[in-house]
């Protein structure tokens, strides 16, 4: 049920998503494609739409949306490889093939389940590796230092805020969909299309391609370790405390990607 809490909730959900875009692409702008990626693969979608999915129905609700979780996250990393794979032959064939892709894997949570959490894990990590080996080795995805745009950056807060509509577009989803389409739609790559669209009409298609790479090795990680926290504390903090350790837990993940991981991409 709709009601007007709700929809204050998915107004603010437009808000901190259209701001967490506009910052992600002006930092591409200022510092290149590593920092940009690697603020637009924060925890930000699913941040929003399991702590709205505990608030709106309850903290064990949202604990359980996490058990295909790992599956959605390791397909949202699949949909950056096609998307990388695709993009020199144009951005539009890319990223409806990308999206295709993502809608067709996913179907195959609906269909299967995927009901044992460890295996769930398990899977992710194998299709982390994968989807890094395909960027880094056969992609050859290598990063940008400084965005080069025509584009007055005054640009970005129009194209921003329909970056924030998708965000707030894939929380309605989540928040209505059920525990199954939950997980899947808070895992949706809605923060990356955003992203690589923005980037895309500011800097050109290699520099959104470049930006593939920093999304998915810091969204593979912090995403993953801020769902796996928020299941067990939700349960055993509740909705606020839990909420509150488990971005400290992801803000420790994050620091450390980007400490140590992220220097090392090429």
């Amino acid at each position: 049920m709709i009601t007007k809490i709700f929809l204050l909730q998915l107004l603010l959900t437009f808000l901190i998503g259209s701001c967490w875009i506009y910052f992600t692409v002006l930092a591409g702008l200022r510092f290149g494609s590593k920092t940009g990626g690697f603020i637009g693969g924060l925890p930000s979608t699913a941040l929003l739409s399991l702590f709205f999915i505990g608030f709106t129905q309850s903290p064990e609700i949202a604990s359980s949306v996490t058990t295909v979780f790992p599956i959605a996250i390791a397909i949202s990393s699949l949909f950056l490889v096609v998307f990388a794979t695709i993009a020199r032959r144009g951005f539009i064939l890319a990223l409806v093939l990308s999206l295709f892709s993502w809608f067709l894997l996913s179907s195959t949570i609906v269909l299967f389940r995927w009901e044992n959490f460890i295996l769930n894990l398990v899977i992710y990590a194998v299709v982390m590796l994968f989807s890094y080996m395909m960027l880094e080795k056969y992609l050859l995805i290598r990063s940008i230092s400084i965005g080069k745009t025509g584009h007055p950056e005054k640009h970005l807060v129009i194209r921003s805020m329909f970056g924030g509509f998708i965000v707030m577009l894939t929380v309605l989803i989540a928040k209505t969909g059920g525990t199954v389409f939950g997980g899947i739609f808070a895992a949706f790559p809605a923060m990356f299309i955003a992203t690589l669209t923005i980037s895309y009409k500011a800097y050109g298609i290699e520099f959104s391609r470049a930006m593939t790479k920093p999304l998915m090795v810091t969204g593979m990680i912090t995403v993953a370790v801020y769902a796996v926290a928020l299941r067990y504390l939700y349960i055993s903090s509740g909705l606020y405390f839990g909420t509150l350790l488990s971005i400290c837990i992801s803000a420790v993940s994050a620091y450390l990607t980007f400490r140590f991981l992220l220097p090392k991409l090429k």
